[in-house]
């Protein structure tokens, strides 16, 4: 069942999900890599997450090293297809705590992804599609942690119609568990 999805999502449309269906995003969410996810940890034990960190609430983190152009201060997203998420394992719960986004968006899935009532909501999206993301990607609203290097960086992206995206883990189950 396809699903249209505004962000931030209510928790009313969490709970009408189900593993196998498939959503579109639309609204504002940041890209977040391994280093990334460190810096945001360290920050926040510092007492030092930017404001633009803090409101997330709802969002979601897609796991992508993008190809951004930079030109004269303005930024241009060129490509940006999902990284394997797994690399994300050891610090993805504690930043979705600090983060409160409720989805996850990468390939491969995540072992040590806790989903139990809706906490997050894991979305797989299909490796070597940058291109076709591109066009999801109507702007870049801004950028942290720039000094990570442009992959690294978090990308502030505001997206529409961003998908096909599968519900790959909720409430603890996974279709990556699933013997076919």
């Amino acid at each position: 069942m396809r699903v249209n999805i505004d962000l931030p999502v209510k928790e009313k449309e969490l709970r009408e999900l189900h593993l196998g269906d498939i959503i579109y995003l639309n609204g504002l969410i940041i890209t977040a890599r391994d280093q990334a996810h460190k810096k945001i940890i360290q920050l926040n034990e510092k007492g030092n997450l930017p404001n633009s960190l803090k409101n997330l609430e709802g969002s979601a983190i897609y796991h992508c090293g993008p190809i951004i152009r930079e030109n004269k201060g303005d930024y241009e997203f060129i490509s940006g297809g999902p990284t394997t998420s797994q690399r994300m394992n050891s610090f993805e719960n504690e930043v979705i705590d600090i983060l409160k986004v409720k989805f996850i968006i990468g390939k491969g899935g995540m072992k040590s992804l806790n989903t139990k009532n809706y906490r997050v909501i894991y979305l797989s999206l299909t490796g070597g599609c940058g291109a076709i993301i591109q066009k999801k990607v109507k702007k870049i609203v801004n950028v942290e942690l720039k000094t990570l290097g442009i992959c690294e960086a978090i990308w502030f992206l505001e997206i529409e119609d961003f998908g096909p995206l599968i519900v790959s883990q909720i409430n603890e189950k996974s279709l990556y568990d699933q013997d076919f």
